[in-house]
């Protein structure tokens, strides 16, 4: 009886590890030899009134046997596990394969969980508590959009070199005078236009200190065309004036910091804590002298332009992005309050004294939202909009108290779309479109970026 239940057991357990063809092989001799005695299960099990050493000899054989039950129940139930966890990992390999150029590969909802007190039980556990999303990786194309749009942490350092133009045309009818009987208008009547073009060189420095930590420096060189035009020169509404002023310099240079605060998991994305602080190294627009044209006194210019905002601006913002095959989501939102800052002159008139004062320009406060799409490895597609909401600025002048500046409160919306490519394994390049949908928002801003990654 006893040998009949080892080479049972064991019969059971080469079963369930062993392939078909080698469980089908020849017993084992001492097995066959039993067997020819006839069947076991026949067999009278003597009581104990008959044999008391038997007795006790055939209670011990049924613990024996029945803690041999449990080792089998509990290697079947391992058994089971590991074959649908080979499963689950087959099907996520085949996902992956299949959506190779997509961002993330998201798990099977219905994997089964294993015994706890297991080994594969411990490891789902791990994972559960961890929660992060497994993630192959990325097409070079959607890298280069995530690090535009929101942050990369896998790469060390990079560098990028970036153009971007914005023109803006801007008509306006000035009325200089009064309405008689309601009817009838007294004074000078003009109507001016303004259009604008700003190219900016960009050339941004990305360093990855750790795997949850980026610093980024921003250095743009700008260069502005501006042309004043207005109709009006000797009351007549066909002879137009015009005058262009252009100048070029260094903008404001701009130092941020991004912290990944919680990586991305299946229900929830990853968020990214932005901090930033923009230098006031570019030109200045305060104290430059506004001129009158000698053959239309309705054309007033300015003597130069600025390509900086004067302030220094410290910016803190949040970002997300979450993988959604075969999309991305992004979104973020962030708040610049700039410091306000006294200047020895903050006057436009060029006959009068300096006039000194104070200057704080007004909050901002920007939301923005897309979706990219990974076209293929090498390209990627993507839509996005952003709102920019900018209070009213403040001066401060001895003698004249604080006011504000009618009309400087701005609402600029664009709505952009992208296109990602990736030249080499290193090199890529990143162009997006973007249309104003706003009077105060740029008309069309074009932006053509080559990311290179170390």
């Amino acid at each position: 009886m006893k040998g009949l239940g080892k080479a049972t057991l064991t019969g059971l357990i080469l079963s369930l590890y062993m392939p078909a063809p080698l469980i089908a092989q020849e017993p084992p001799r001492d097995t066959v030899d039993e067997l020819a005695d006839g069947p076991p299960t026949q067999t009278r099990r003597p009581s104990i009134s008959e044999n008391d050493g038997g007795g006790i000899e055939n209670t011990s054989l049924g613990v024996e046997q029945e803690k041999m039950r449990h080792e089998l129940d509990y290697l079947k139930n391992v058994n089971i596990q590991m074959m649908r966890r080979i499963k689950a990992l087959e099907r996520e390999l085949g996902n992956s394969v299949s959506n190779s150029n997509t961002p993330a590969m998201r798990q099977s909802a219905g994997a089964p969980t294993n015994p706890p007190d297991s080994p594969l039980g411990k490891v789902d556990a791990e994972q559960e508590h961890v929660g992060v999303v497994k993630k192959p990786k990325k097409a070079h194309a959607v890298e280069d959009l995530v690090l535009e749009e929101h942050t990369l942490f896998n790469q060390t350092f990079s560098l990028e070199l970036g153009f971007e133009y914005s023109h803006f045309d801007q008509n306006q009818l000035v009325l200089n005078g009064f309405l008689a009987l309601d009817a009838i208008f007294l004074g000078d009547l003009s109507v001016d236009e303004i259009e604008g073009d700003i190219f900016k060189t960009n050339l941004v420095a990305r360093w990855g200190v750790t795997d949850r930590l980026q610093l980024s420096l921003n250095a743009p060189w700008v260069y502005r065309e501006t042309t004043s035009r207005s109709r009006g020169v000797d009351l007549s509404s066909i002879i137009v004036s015009e005058k262009t002023v252009d100048d070029s310099d260094i903008g404001d240079i701009a130092l941020s910091a991004s912290y990944q605060m919680f990586p991305e998991t299946l229900t929830r994305p990853d968020i990214v804590l932005n901090l930033a602080v923009k230098a006031p190294t570019g030109r200045d627009p305060y104290g430059i002298n506004f001129l009158e044209d000698p053959s239309n006194t309705n054309l007033v210019y300015p003597e130069e332009l600025p390509t900086g905002t004067g302030l220094w601006a410290l910016s803190a913002g949040v970002s997300f992005l979450k993988t959604t095959d075969p999309s991305i989501l992004f979104a973020s939102v962030f708040y610049t309050h700039y410091l306000e800052k006294g200047f020895s002159d903050i006057g436009a008139d060029p006959g009068a004294p300096p006039s000194p004062g104070d200057v704080q320009l007004g909050d901002e406060l920007q939301i923005a939202a897309g979706i990219a799409f990974a076209l293929n490895d090498r390209t990627s597609l993507s839509m996005s909009f952003s709102q920019k909401f900018i209070e009213e600025t403040e001066i401060t002048q001895p003698g004249l108290g604080t006011r504000e500046i009618i009309g400087s409160d701005t609402t600029a919306g664009k709505f952009d779309i992208g296109l990602t490519y990736a030249l080499t394994e290193r090199l890529s390049l990143v162009t997006s479109l973007g249309m104003g949908l706003t009077n105060d928002s740029s008309d069309y801003t074009f932006n053509l970026k080559f990311p290179y990654r170390f």
